[in-house]
């Protein structure tokens, strides 16, 4: 599908880790798991308006019927790697003396790709994609394994024994996206004060599962 960035390859395991958990601490766990990626495509083969069931899933407008594919691909997430070269990324690459952010091995990518430093991740130009939230897929991503957990708490014991993040947790989603979403321009040097304070409630706009979903 697209090119695989491997970057990594030639580096001490030991350092590796050491220096992801410094740079962001929750991704290190998806990676040291060793479960790998499948980039969005797969997740399209069955998440969009051809495969997918969508009368139940509530969408950013409060209404059922949403493809999840179509929600990403509207979603600042999604543009997260092109993001990198408008003015605010070219000013704040620069604050941090990055010279291409978008290039293999920049800091900026740990929050503007999916996947970096874990297991065959996406190529960075998918942006922040399903894989970021929802967990490195490749070991629960058929059917069987996360397609009909519904209300199930060993099906979902076990599909996050794979890899999967489980989102019905809010402690779990919010330690995941704060990942990235910090004050500390160390690790974000494109935050701005004049941002709004994160909220991971805050999440209707990209809005794209069920009502009423139960933690399990």
């Amino acid at each position: 599908m697209k090119t695989r960035s491997i970057w990594f390859r030639a580096v001490p395991i030991a350092w590796m880790l050491a220096w992801m958990a410094a740079a962001c601490p929750a991704r290190v766990v998806l990676a040291a798991g060793g479960h790998a990626y499948v980039g969005e495509s797969k997740c399209e083969d069955c998440h969009d308006a051809k495969h997918e069931a969508l009368k139940d899933i509530i969408g950013p407008n409060g209404k059922p019927g949403a493809n999840p594919v179509d929600v990403w691909n509207q979603d600042p997430h999604h543009d997260a790697f092109n993001n990198l070269t408008n003015d605010w990324g070219k000013q704040a690459s620069a604050k941090a003396g990055v010279s291409d952010p978008q290039a293999e091995g920049s800091m900026c990518l740990n929050c503007h790709a999916t996947g970096v430093g874990g297991n065959n991740p996406p190529d960075p130009s998918e942006g922040v994609s399903c894989e970021a939230c929802h967990g490195p897929a490749a070991d629960w991503v058929p059917k069987d394994k996360h397609g009909e957990i519904g209300n199930d708490p060993a099906k979902i014991a076990a599909a996050v024994a794979l890899g999967m993040l489980d989102l019905r947790k809010v402690d779990v989603r919010e330690a995941n996206c704060r990942t990235c979403h910090v004050k500390d321009v160390s690790k974000r040097p494109c935050y701005r004060s004049s941002e709004k304070p994160f909220d991971v409630r805050n999440d209707k706009k990209f809005r794209h599962w069920r009502n009423n979903i139960p933690p399990i």
